[in-house]
């Protein structure tokens, strides 16, 4: 089932190459102390601290546009891809 009806069908076929090149990451152990830590350490809401943590875990690079929380986190590589085009 497909919740999401793009105006340009192009979007879609991006959207669908997107996903089958993707790699699901289930949450461990080490994800949920670190996401813990995290929470404890910058607040964070739970889901942007797993987020985080899955990254800093799995030693990858988060791309996102939340300079406000995700800059503030030690030891995550993160990239805006927002920011990178000015």
């Amino acid at each position: 089932m497909q919740a999401w009806n793009p105006t340009n069908p192009d979007d879609l076929a991006v959207y669908q190459l997107f996903i089958a090149n993707s790699t699901v990451v289930g949450i461990t152990h080490e994800i949920i102390h670190e996401t813990i830590r995290i929470r404890k350490s910058y607040k964070l809401k739970i889901p942007d601290a797993i987020i985080a943590a899955t990254a800093i875990v799995n030693g990858l690079t988060l791309l996102a546009d939340n300079n406000k929380d995700f800059l503030r986190v030690k030891g995550l590589k993160y990239v805006n891809p927002m920011s990178l085009s000015k």
